[in-house]
Parts: structure tokens; C-alpha cells; sequence
């Protein structure tokens, strides 16, 4: 018998999706412009990094291009300037002539004298030595490596939002549904989101939902409209006066972790900008400094890595909220 309920379910629009406000085909959900403003500064800050990467690394590459001869080298002095990160060496050059040179390391180590290194050195300037792994080496591979990580992140955070762009209108095509419905803001660490709780039909779902004025303002336990299955269906689209809520996430069928309330519903319900609503989820910035440290201790890409990781990071703790739905609303916004 469920299994008929639910086939009829799937094919059968009810009465409360034909009964929906024309106006709700022409909303602009809110998510849609948190989606967008939200993907912004990490697409800015990710394309001025990319720019400025590439920049740098033509006259990075410069000179190592120019090294196009290679010699075995004798270590003659190590500790040399600049910071005693220099290795003084001595080769025989391709002319049969001996030539010395200074190999600059990418950090002072202890390297015996008479060790020999295989060096690659620019033929019309041979006192230009360069050996895998020292300063100039570590830099053009700092830039690659910036390069790909900036452009996977950039990459990686543009596709989920464009996806979501695409999928949430889409999911207006399922059958709908009637289902009652009830607010719940649950509460994790620094994040807030808001979950509209179904039941139907006696089984409950639990939905992450980006937050509308329309759900401060549900009055527990209303009939609303859902595109999709309760049931079978891992995203469902609710309906609530009209104005399409998309979800954040998938349904559950039990409670998330965390501190879960029941704001009363309010009306008027409250007001809530998207900039107010990012200033509250700005909170996880701080985050930004640390993950940038730990990048430049574990790329020892020194001051130059901290600023670029810390602005990237920034950039994608600022698009995190966007993607998992951040309630803007607190206990003030419920009195």
C-alpha cells in the first residue's frame, strides 16, 4: 500500500501544487542572490592571485631557462652570503675552463667541502649556478604549485554554485505534494541554518533550507507544497506562500547534530539584508590567518604564501555559508 502512495505521489500533481500563487514562477529566491554574492569575493581574490602568480613567474623562470649547460660541481666554501644560504662551487664549463659560482639554497644547510653537486649554469654568464631544490628552484615551483591550488579552488567553489544555480529552479518539475511543515534553527559551532521539519503522511523529514522571511513566518505545523518525493527523493523543494525555499542540503530523517530550537513565527516576520546576514556569517574569517600559516609553514612560501593563503582562505570561508545555507536570524530576532 506505501509503495502505491508513493507512486501516486510522483505522478499525480495535489491540489495544493495547482493552487500555488502565479507569482512564485516569477521570485528571484533569495538563495539565488546569496549564491552569487557569496561566490563572488572568492572568484576576485582567486583570479588577482592567478594574475599576479602568472605575472611572476616569467622572470622567476628567466634565469633558469638561460642555464641550459650542466657540469658536476665541487663544494669550495658553504655559508656563504646572502644569510649563509650561499654554497660557493667550482666546475670545468663545456670549454674545458674552470669556473666558480655561487648556488643560493632555499634555507641554510651544512654541506661539506669537497661534496660534489650536479649544477646547471648559464654559458654566458657561468658564475650563474642553479642545482635541484635551491632558492630559484623552490620559487618557480612555489608559483606552479599557487597556480594550481588558486585555480582548483576557484574551479572546485564556481562549479558547486553554478550547479546549485542550475538544479534548485529544476527541482519545480517534480510532482508536488502536500506535507505539513515547522521551523527549526539548529545551532553548530559558528554556523546557523534553518530546517524545515515535514511530516508525511506519518513518516518526518528533515530539510536544510536557505533562510526566507517566509519561514520566520510559517506558523507551526502548515500544509505547505513539496516539488519531490518525501520519501524516496534526497532533495526536496518546499513551497511556502508561494515563494520557492531551496534547499541547502539533502533530507534527513532524523534530527542534525547540534542545538536545535523552535523560533515562534513571527509576523511581520523580521528583515534581514544579505549584508547583514554575511556580517554575521563573517565570524568564520577568522580562520583565515591560521590556515594561511599553515599553508606557508608546510609550502615554505614564506610572507608571500601567508598573504595569498590567508586572502584565499578568506575568500572560501566566506563562500562556505552561501553553499550550506546560513540562518541569519537569533534569539533577538524570536521575542
Amino acid at each position: 500500500m506505501a509503495g502505491t502512495i508513493d507512486v501516486v505521489a510522483d505522478s499525480v500533481p495535489s491540489k495544493a501544487a495547482a493552487d500555488e500563487p502565479s507569482r512564485a514562477r516569477g521570485l528571484t529566491p533569495r538563495a539565488k542572490r546569496q549564491l552569487l554574492l557569496g561566490v563572488l569575493p572568492v572568484a576576485v581574490i582567486a583570479v588577482a592571485l592567478m594574475a599576479s602568480l602568472s605575472s611572476s613567474l616569467p622572470s622567476a623562470r628567466a634565469p633558469l631557462t638561460a642555464a641550459t649547460q650542466t657540469a658536476t660541481a665541487e663544494v669550495v666554501a658553504d655559508g656563504a652570503a646572502p644569510d649563509g644560504r650561499g654554497v660557493e662551487v667550482s666546475f670545468t664549463d663545456a670549454n674545458g675552463e674552470e669556473r666558480t659560482g655561487v648556488i643560493v639554497l632555499a634555507r641554510p644547510e651544512d654541506i661539506p667541502d669537497g661534496a660534489e653537486i650536479g649544477v646547471q649554469y648559464d654559458p654566458d654568464d657561468p658564475a650563474s649556478v642553479y642545482a635541484e631544490g635551491d632558492a630559484a628552484h623552490l620559487t618557480v615551483r612555489n608559483l606552479l604549485f599557487g597556480l594550481f591550488w588558486v585555480g582548483l579552488v576557484l574551479t572546485v567553489c564556481a562549479s558547486i554554485t553554478v550547479f546549485r544555480l542550475v538544479s534548485r529552479p529544476r527541482l519545480r518539475r517534480r510532482a508536488a505534494t502536500p506535507a505539513t511543515a515547522r521551523r527549526v534553527r539548529v545551532r553548530r559551532g559558528l554556523s546557523d541554518r534553518s530546517w524545515l521539519v515535514l511530516d508525511h503522511g506519518g513518516a518526518v523529514s528533515w530539510v536544510p533550507v536557505y533562510w526566507d522571511e517566509a519561514i520566520s513566518a510559517l506558523p507551526r505545523d502548515t500544509q505547505i507544497t513539496v516539488h519531490g518525493n518525501p520519501r524516496r527523493n534526497r532533495l526536496l523543494l518546499p513551497v511556502i506562500d508561494g515563494a520557492p525555499i531551496w534547499p541547502s542540503g539533502v533530507r534527513r530523517e532524523s534530527a542534525p547534530k547540534g542545538e536545535a530550537t523552535q523560533p515562534p513565527p513571527l509576523d511581520p516576520p523580521p528583515r534581514k539584508s544579505l549584508l547583514r546576514q554575511f556580517r554575521g556569517d563573517a565570524a568564520g574569517l577568522l580562520l583565515a590567518p591560521l590556515l594561511g600559516l599553515l599553508w606557508a609553514y608546510t609550502d615554505e612560501s614564506g610572507v608571500a604564501g601567508f598573504l595569498a593563503a590567508t586572502a584565499l582562505s578568506a575568500g572560501v570561508l566566506f563562500w562556505l555559508p552561501s553553499i550550506f545555507g546560513s540562518d541569519p536570524t537569533g534569539p533577538s530576532d524570536d521575542e
